[in-house]
């Protein structure tokens, strides 16, 4: 037994480094081109799952932004600070007396990857998509009480056209908005305000981005190699991008691999240039000259499905709800599974995101611990919900992704809801990630491990996701209160700093201490290994990571 639980870490990994070498010596990061024996400057990254989807107005999950972000681009890129600076845009908007409404001008070189120019109408096509109540885009709330005329079009109360987007010309593009918004450009670095080709999406129907042939692209890279379910992928450096004299990388190799003592073993054997350290393994290389660590902007929470079209779950209890927040001993889940830097979160904006605009107080310090760990409380709220329920016992499906890291969690999470919540029976389903994210998009769980990483600078990123009938609440969760505090934080109290930021505090409040909505576990810290050839990989507290000017020095 002892000899076959060794054996099989070997055979993994020479697979791996079959998939990896693609027939060509790659002990170097550098290899030789095709083109008179020139090196190519490669990267080698690793992926924890397939990518579930490349539709910028339809992508839903930090996989698919992350991608997306490589080989889109809109009006705006964050730099390597963080901050918008132009991309799409040519130069900075005419903006008018009121701040609601904002011309910009598209810069002439723009493309797409076959060569066509990226347009005015391409921006005017892709956000009125985007809030077509018929597309059903995850992200089009991201336009709620912003655009002018969203609200009433999501609802379905107003046509599409009257979007507040024009195109002037093939250059110019008229945004009006509902009322001045401090993070406007912000938010155009996220991908649903990316433009998006409507001639080349038409011709290709329903298979439109489900292929590498079958997407344009106007960002620093091409994806390559990719089929929609394959292993790997590969970034290709795109000579149409506006400005590729900035991207330093010809091509970025990308492998899925889910293990992470095989992704360590092709770190060693260099095939990889980067990989993610958890558990044990941030002990073993903690003083590697080449270990590094990160606290992002992401928070891991699990959702609770209370119920769809108008039928409940036992979930829908809150006395359930709060028991099952109650019994874990999150320190367990970060100090002795992660091990890489996360912090325990108990609440659902991370810290570090946003400072209370007179005091300068940060907004997780401010709103404090809004859940806490209590087994004997949370045995009262349990024996109260199942009286309420009139059961003795429940059980729980426990949706997660497939990765060695999510099955550590899920076992935990098994072990301490079990042991300290009579009748309670957890039963795990470990799922490729494109099936744990189609199960929270559908609402097909009833426990689910899940999260979120933030795309701007401001709660309203990760509090928005939950108002009623979002495309991103997948919960069943409606409060009337928490909408207005949400919606009224992006409209009316714009201008109104303090207002607002005590709207959004209590917004939270509801959501996590009075409503028990999710169960937060923590700001998700990242623990890796770079090899110290590999610069300028910018990674951002929130937003997706940005490859445009990774360089690996030969």
């Amino acid at each position: 037994m002892n000899f076959i639980r060794k054996l099989l870490p070997l055979l993994l990994l020479s697979l791996l480094l079959l998939a990896a070498c693609n027939g060509e010596d790659q002990e170097n990061t550098a290899s030789e081109g095709d083109s008179g024996g020139e090196e190519e400057n490669v990267l080698q990254l690793s992926a924890s799952g397939e990518i579930p989807g490349l539709n910028p107005t339809m992508a839903d999950n930090d996989f698919s932004f992350n991608v997306i972000n490589q080989v889109f681009e809109g009006l705006y890129r964050l730099d390597r600070d963080g901050d918008p600076q132009l991309a799409m845009a040519a130069s900075e908007p005419e903006v008018s007396e009121d701040n609601r409404v904002y011309t910009f001008k598209i810069r002439e070189d723009a493309t797409w990857s076959d060569g066509s120019p990226v347009t005015a109408d391409d921006f005017e096509y892709a956000w009125k998509k985007a809030v077509d109540p018929e597309t059903g885009a995850a992200y089009g709330p991201q336009f709620e009480e912003i655009v002018a005329g969203a609200s009433e079009i999501l609802k379905g109360n107003k046509p599409v056209d009257e979007l507040g987007v024009k195109a002037l010309d093939e250059q110019t593009l008229k945004v009006t908005l509902e009322e001045p918004v401090p993070y406007f450009k912000d938010l155009l670095t996220t991908a649903v305000f990316f433009p998006q080709p409507e001639e080349f999406i038409k011709e290709q129907g329903d298979q439109y981005a489900t292929g590498s042939e079958h997407t344009l692209y106007n960002g620093p890279f091409v994806l390559d190699d990719w089929n929609g379910t394959g292993n790997t992928w590969t970034y290709e450096k795109n000579d149409q991008y506006w400005d590729k004299d900035a991207v330093n990388v010809d091509r970025i190799e990308v492998n899925v691999v889910k293990d992470t003592q095989t992704a360590v073993d092709l770190y060693q054997n260099d095939q990889l240039d980067r990989v993610d350290l958890t558990g044990d393994f941030v002990d073993q290389y903690a003083s590697d000259e080449e270990y590094h660590t990160f606290l992002t902007g992401g928070v891991k929470f699990l959702k609770m499905n209370q119920g769809k079209d108008g039928e409940e779950t036992n979930l829908a209890n809150l006395q359930i709800r709060k028991a099952l927040n109650m019994a874990l001993d999150r320190d367990v889940i970060v100090n002795d599974i992660l091990n890489n830097g996360s912090n325990v979160l108990y609440g659902t904006v991370p810290q570090g995101l946003s400072e209370n605009p007179e005091t300068g107080k940060d907004f997780r310090a401010e709103n404090g611990e809004l859940i806490h760990y209590d087994v004997d409380e949370a045995k009262d709220h349990w024996q109260q919900g199942l009286e309420e329920l009139g059961k003795d016992e429940l059980e729980f499906a426990l949706t997660t992704s497939d990765s060695s890291s999510s099955k550590l969690i899920a076992e935990n999470l098994k072990h301490q809801w079990e042991s300290r919540l009579p009748g309670l029976t957890i039963t795990i389903k470990n799922v490729p990630p494109e099936q744990s994210v189609a199960a929270n998009v559908n609402q097909e769980y009833e426990l689910i491990l899940t999260g979120w990483g933030g795309d701007y600078q401001d709660p309203m990123t990760y509090l928005n996701l939950f108002i009623t009938d979002s495309p991103g609440n997948h919960t069943g969760y409606s409060d009337e209160e928490y909408d207005k505090l949400v919606l009224d934080s992006k409209s009316s109290l714009a201008d109104e700093p303090m207002k607002r930021w005590n709207a959004l505090l209590k917004a939270e409040q509801l959501l996590i201490e009075e409503s028990a909505v999710l169960v937060p576990l923590y700001q998700t810290g990242t623990a890796y290994l770079q090899k110290n050839n590999v610069s300028d990989l910018i990674t951002y507290q929130v937003s997706a990571d940005n490859y445009k000017w990774v360089d690996v020095e030969s």
